[in-house]
């Protein structure tokens, strides 16, 4: 197989390939030459490979792709974990009937700055609740263990109750 200036060996996995060459895949390749990359990240949408696609599709989108990987691995990840009916946050603000600037002057930030929130992977506890808030929302977290035939709410602290760490660099003391 040839990606770009890089050669590996035919039947290389497609775990065992590199950043570039992945990119190029992604960029030049058609439903048949994904059709392996779906299949790894079908069975772990959690991967190293998973996660190397969603950081490609934010560092490089490609004319719209890179939203359609995004939105088949979150999907992939919420059927592996039995999650149905779940929202997003986009979905959760249009269905508060608000616009991503009407969050923005809420949350005190930019439009664009909503717009990557919406499309992060990973987010602070502290910025859901925010995000939740803002669309006139409360946060829910529960954990279901293996065990466990329903999911469990987690209680949280009150983050208003929470402190502050602050380092001795900084003067202060925990």
């Amino acid at each position: 197989m040839r990606f770009r200036h890089l050669d590996y060996a035919s039947g290389t996995p497609v775990s065992g390939l590199g950043t570039a060459a992945l990119d190029d895949l992604l960029e030049r390749g058609d439903l048949e030459a994904w059709t392996p990359l779906l299949r790894v990240i079908a069975r772990d949408p959690w991967s190293e490979t998973a996660e190397t696609i969603l950081r490609l599709g934010d560092d490089h989108p490609m004319y719209g792709t890179s939203l359609l990987w995004r939105h088949w691995i979150e999907r992939m990840r919420r059927q592996k974990a039995g999650v149905t009916g779940g929202l997003t946050l986009a979905q959760a603000r249009v269905r508060a009937g608000l616009s991503q600037s009407q969050v923005a002057r809420r949350l005190g930030i930019s439009q664009a700055d909503v717009s990557k929130l919406e499309r992060r992977a990973d987010l602070r506890l502290s910025t859901l609740r925010a995000f939740a808030g803002s669309i006139g929302a409360r946060l829910y977290v529960a954990l279901q263990g293996a065990d466990d035939h329903v999911p469990r709410p987690l209680v949280l602290p009150d983050p208003s109750r929470a402190r502050t760490l602050v380092s001795p660099a900084q003067g202060g003391s925990a």
